[in-house]
């Protein structure tokens, strides 16, 4: 197949259903951690506010996230794909990521979403890609089965 150039949009809440799930445990941790450090500053001193400043500094990417989904409700994206390897480029970020590794290719309500052995998982409106682009996805995962089994 020749190498395609998709672009396509991206809205809150198709980046909330995969972008979430793995800041659940951090998220889990900041919530117990402030409602603790509040209970504390209102119960027994105000220093303990200072204790608020922790997650933030722990972790940073889960309220860049948690931010660029409140002030950025769409994210442009443009995959490339040629003979080896998916490009995936957004907000600013560029991923690179060969086509052998992908391992599972499927629809899910309204986009297809593509798993990828290294950890990212990817997902493509599904009027950004034709058949024949998403067959040629498919083909990956199909060899990785066959290999697997």
């Amino acid at each position: 197949m020749t190498p395609f150039v998709v672009r396509f949009t991206l809205s809150r809440r198709q980046r909330l259903a995969v972008e979430l799930m793995p800041w659940l445990p951090a998220a889990a941790a900041t919530l117990g951690f402030g409602i603790g450090g509040a209970y504390l500053a209102l119960n027994a001193s105000a220093w303990f506010l200072v204790l608020l400043a922790g997650p933030p500094l722990v972790y940073p990417g889960l309220f860049r996230f948690a931010l660029g989904l409140l002030f950025r409700p769409d994210r442009p994206v443009e995959v490339r794909v040629d003979d080896t390897r998916l490009e995936w480029v957004a907000g600013g970020g560029r991923r690179s990521l060969a086509l052998d590794g992908f391992f599972q290719v499927f629809r899910a309500d309204d986009v297809w979403t593509l798993l990828h052995l290294d950890g990212p998982v990817l997902t493509i409106p599904l009027d950004a890609l034709t058949a024949e682009q998403v067959e040629y996805l498919k083909g990956f995962a199909r060899r990785a089965a066959a290999a697997r089994a």
